[in-house]
């Protein structure tokens, strides 16, 4: 009886919270944050990237909007950001990603003198 069951089924929005959690964690990738009563917003390394989800039975494309640290090699950062993505994902959701699109909205000079880099994500 337990092998005609289906298995476990993980809405978009559980898929869109953790990979934006994901990307939170990186260091030199941000989001923008929501202005004053949800008007405007500001470009914040501290703030969420936003990620849309299309889910097709286990597998799905993520749609990426962030901001990064500057200076920082875009090219290099996007496809960090898309290895980071796939594998995290697919590791704590089960689901395989099977493409990442990566907008960077906005780059942000890294004014703390930290040295934060967005060149060693993996």
């Amino acid at each position: 009886m337990a092998s005609s069951r289906g298995g476990p089924t993980i809405a978009d929005r559980v898929i869109e919270k953790t990979a934006s959690q994901i990307l939170k964690g990186l260091p030199g990738v941000g989001g923008a944050k929501s202005g004053l009563f949800g008007f405007g917003s500001n470009a914040d390394l501290d703030s969420r990237p936003s990620v849309d989800v299309t889910l097709s039975g286990r597998s799905c494309t993520l749609e990426v909007q962030l901001g990064l640290a500057y200076p920082s090699p875009i090219t290099e950062a996007t496809e960090s950001v898309r290895r980071r993505l796939s594998a995290d994902v697919e590791a704590l959701t089960g689901v395989s990603v099977r493409q990442v699109d990566v907008d960077v909205k906005w780059l942000k000079p890294n004014a703390s003198g930290t040295g934060r880099s967005v060149r060693n994500l993996q």
